[in-house]
């Protein structure tokens, strides 16, 4: 009886313990200070319809009829705009989906409507308008985030991105005598060259502002939901690779890692304990840097190295003392 006293008693122990390295795990951005994102705020109060035009150029068609809230409340439009991997490193905004894809960002914005203090959504089956302030790219896709414990974000493909798009109406057309005439049509992004060519095979005057328009540029996206949005593409990596830090210094609190992908609007963060440093899947693209920092009590040590798709195996890392001035330098080499 006593061993099984014994026994219980160890058990409660361990599990304590684990339980209380996992609350005290609590990552800090090293880099959240580098540009501070501002939220946006818009009062709609009662507005039937409203064009929100964001300070980076995000445009947002709001329109009252399309949420679920009474005839009298008061509309609160929050946003957040990030164009450039500064801006989605400074709030930590991963560009790698759930499936472990990478992607490249081409603008994120955080997007929310209140009551007072309270979310409304869209209703069922109704979408909200969205405008993107950069060129849309081919591949270019809607992907929705999800926080998880750590307050890292994952990207989910948001199955089909819509967009509003004039159609070329032939039949009105000739009912007004031929002054040209559209019906705005929701496509899936994937039919739009074949809509573009449709109109442009069908329009008389190649003057047509329609004619010359490359509707790649700015589409208008239609979104479901909510929260965190992202317009990115899918980059196919050069390589995947796995591998294990070895860091020179000891006692460290964390471990933070960063991939910098040159030329790319991409980044992936980590944040691990100094006895969890084995890293898999990791994708390879262009001339790809991973930049380690670690924290021990108020100090800060770190360092940058490139990586490649031979690379393999233990990485000793030297990791040096440095401040934050120094630390942004690391993002900009």
């Amino acid at each position: 009886m006593k061993n099984r006293i014994l026994l219980y008693f160890l058990v409660s122990i361990s599990i304590f313990s684990c339980k209380k390295d996992i609350a005290e795990f609590k990552p800090t951005n090293p880099f959240e200070n580098t540009l501070v994102i501002e939220k946006q705020f818009f009062d709609l109060d009662t507005l039937t319809n409203q064009i929100i035009t964001g300070e980076k150029g995000t445009k947002i068609y709001f329109n009252r009829e399309d949420f679920d809230i009474n005839k009298n409340d008061k509309v609160t439009l929050e946003l957040k705009e990030y164009y450039n991997r500064l801006e989605l490193i400074s709030d930590n905004l991963n560009t790698i989906t759930n499936k472990n894809e990478l992607l490249e960002s081409n603008g994120v914005i955080y997007l929310n409507l209140k009551v007072g203090d309270k979310k409304i959504n869209l209703k069922k089956d109704k979408k909200l308008r969205i405008e993107f302030a950069q060129k849309f790219r081919k591949g270019d896709r809607i992907y929705n985030g999800v926080l998880d414990s750590l307050n890292q974000i994952t990207w989910i493909d948001d199955k089909e991105t819509y967009i509003s798009f004039p159609v070329f109406d032939f039949e009105s057309t000739r009912q007004f005598g031929g002054v040209e005439t559209y019906m705005n049509k929701i496509i899936s992004i994937d039919s739009l060259d074949y809509y573009s060519q449709l109109n442009i095979d069908m329009l008389s005057d190649a003057t047509s502002e329609l004619y010359v328009i490359n509707w790649w540029d700015y589409p208008s996206i239609l979104i479901s939901n909510l929260g965190w949005i992202n317009v990115d593409k899918i980059i196919e990596p050069d390589a995947i690779i796995s591998y294990e830090l070895n860091l020179n210094q000891s006692e460290l609190d964390n471990v933070s890692t960063f991939l910098i992908y040159q030329d790319l609007n991409s980044f992936i963060s980590d944040y691990r304990q100094p006895n969890n440093l084995k890293f898999t899947e990791i994708p390879i693209k262009n001339k790809t840097s991973l930049v380690v920092i670690a924290k021990k009590r108020t100090d800060i040590y770190a360092n940058r190295i490139l990586l490649n798709k031979n690379t393999i195996g233990n990485l000793e890392i030297e990791l040096k003392k440095t401040d934050s001035t120094e630390l942004e330098k690391l993002l900009k080499k």
